[in-house]
């Protein structure tokens, strides 16, 4: 009976361990986890995973003073806390849980953020009060080890050990991979290098565990902007100098224009000219793809990463690509952006459906350039913390009243945000029983939002602020953590009253996000040094892809602060 009592902590331990397994596999069966897939990675998981629970348990076994059960205490609620966490964050934002995610800790704590992680719980979540139940069986009988240090040293060296040896046996399978200096580089970039971490974060965490990935992060932070190399300096100079090579040559005569950009939460292709009942889901935006002096791309391609709406925000704003392994505002909301505003040079103004801390809202909005931001407070008598998409079209509108033309406006809708499970236009219910009810639901926010763009439509020719605008309709990004049946990701472009010789001219293929800021640019006649790492969509050699090398770029000019000691 004492041995089995001794081994409780071994069960105790494992069961720690067990907390973050089911944390990592529940990243990795919703496909959050990038990467390659194959033993070595498996391996690394379990060493991670190992590392992390002797750490945790060590560290806590320290400061208790060595009373073993507050530390095995400390050690299962750390693990237990941290594993939940992730589980209910990644099915949401598709990722782990970062410092940089902590720092944002108002947004998190939003009430419709706080709905889609209500809405994200599973019958598999039963595990972590399963598990709670069993650790407090095998705690009380927990007794005190011999040499308990000793032990998992020992323990840790020979996962650690196993671990090259797993390397040594996958690389020995080719001839080509069959030496030892590839087997140690292989090592070093799945195990130690920075770059793996800053382009495959969440493969990076899934092998290294989430102590070595959050001290990475916390590293990183810590020394302010990076210190660009003189090749990465030399690759952003040559990147920008070539910018103005994916624009176009002619001059469109749109300089005077107002511009308006309407930024529609999670807004995706296939409800265009979908129907329901034989009545359209978004009737007004389907007329303005019928408009001969409206451009329509429905094969846009989100270029979002783990900041969801404010990575969205990030590229239209400023023709970048955002951070891959931490929320982008959390860094660029300190570091001198080519703003969309600052380069249109005219009164702006940013219109939101939520306080302005939201997203770090009011930095950004001063990067951007932006001279005004409204936000939920300034609507009405100021006591709102967030609006639907009628109110903020209608401070939209007031607004419009009150500036000097040309503005440069934009709109953030809010309504069609997750979770799916009510119908709020009561003018379109959806009664089809063999749909799915997520699905129906968000067809019917659809088809609300598609009636206050309309409204805002009549609100923009009635003032007679049409004519003299351009209007820009794109999504910030597409729902992310449901299929609605196997759709396309693709998300939609509209830009509105076009000259007709103009707008024949434009890309009708596949295109990118980041293509809107160098598009716009382009069609104000704007000269400036910097015209985002996007295409034209008027340009003549048009290509959506975009390669690593510009992921990289990007990267080096926001954590490097790269327009700051470049003016």
């Amino acid at each position: 009976m004492n041995v089995f009592k001794t081994n409780n902590l071994w069960l105790v331990l494992t069961l720690c361990g067990l907390n973050l397994f089911v944390m990592h596999y529940s990243a990795l069966f919703t496909g959050c986890v990038d990467g390659e897939m194959n033993i070595t990675t498996i391996v690394d998981n379990i060493v991670g995973v190992g590392s992390d629970v002797i750490i945790l348990f060590l560290l806590a076994y320290g400061i208790t003073m060595k009373r073993l059960r507050p530390a095995l205490v400390i050690t299962f609620c750390i693990t237990l806390l941290w594993s939940f966490s992730n589980v209910m964050y990644s099915r949401f934002f598709h990722s782990y849980v970062s410092l940089s995610a902590m720092g944002q800790g108002q947004t998190l704590s939003n009430p419709d953020i706080m709905r889609c992680v209500i809405d994200g719980f599973r019958s598999s979540d039963v595990y972590y009060i399963l598990s709670t139940i069993f650790f407090w069986t095998l705690v009380k009988d927990v007794h005190p080890v011999r040499k308990p240090l000793a032990k998992l040293t020992v323990t840790l060296c020979l996962m650690v050990l196993v671990d090259v040896l797993s390397y040594g046996m996958y690389c020995s399978a080719t001839p080509e991979t069959r030496h030892t200096g590839f087997v140690v580089q292989r090592i070093y970039h799945r195990q130690l290098s920075e770059n793996h971490y800053m382009c495959n974060p969440t493969n990076a965490a899934f092998r290294r565990g989430s102590l070595r990935t959050l001290a990475c992060e916390a590293i990183g932070s810590m020394g302010g902007s990076m210190n660009l190399s003189n090749d990465q300096t030399t690759q952003i100079d040559a990147e920008i100098r070539s910018s103005v090579l994916r624009t176009d040559t002619l001059r469109h005569g749109l300089a005077t224009r107002n511009v308006i950009l309407v930024i529609v939460e999670s807004y995706m292709s296939f409800t265009s000219d979908l129907k329901v009942d034989g009545r359209e889901v978004t009737p007004f935006l389907n007329s303005l793809k019928r408009d001969s002096t409206v451009y329509y791309n429905g094969r846009m391609h989100e270029n979002v990463t783990i900041g969801e709406s404010s990575d969205g925000q990030f590229i239209y704003m400023t023709g970048l690509l955002p951070l891959r392994s931490v929320i982008t505002v959390s860094k660029a909301r300190s570091c001198t952006l080519p703003g969309l505003a600052t380069a249109l040079n005219r009164e702006s103004r940013m219109v939101i459906p939520t306080v302005s801390s939201m997203w770090n809202q009011d930095e950004m909005c001063r990067q951007y350039g932006f001279d005004h931001l409204f936000a939920s407070n300034d609507f009405a008598d100021g006591s709102h913390s967030s609006l639907n998409d009628e109110q903020v079209f209608q401070l939209a509108a007031q607004k419009d009243k009150e500036a000097n033309q040309p503005f440069f406006s934009v709109v953030l809708t809010m309504s069609m945000h997750q979770p799916y499970t009510q119908q709020i236009d009561s003018t379109f219910i959806i009664h089809d029983a063999d749909m799915d009810s997520e699905r129906a639901c968000y067809l019917n926010v659809c088809h609300y939002t598609d009636r206050q763009i309309e409204k805002y439509f009549e609100h923009i020719k009635q003032t007679g602020l049409y004519d003299n605008s351009l209007i820009v309709i794109a999504a910030d990004h597409p729902v992310h953590n449901t299929d609605f049946g196997g759709v396309s990701k693709d998300i939609p472009l509209y830009i509105a009253n076009l000259p007709i010789k103009i707008r024949n001219r434009m890309w009708q293929g596949e295109c990118n996000q980041v293509d809107v800021y160098t598009t716009l640019l382009d069609l104000m006649d704007i000269e400036t040094t910097w015209y985002g790492l996007g295409h034209s969509l008027l340009s003549l050699d048009y290509s959506y892809k975009i390669d690593a090398r510009k992921w990289d770029v990007s990267e080096w000019i926001v954590r490097g602060d790269y327009f700051s000691k470049n003016k």
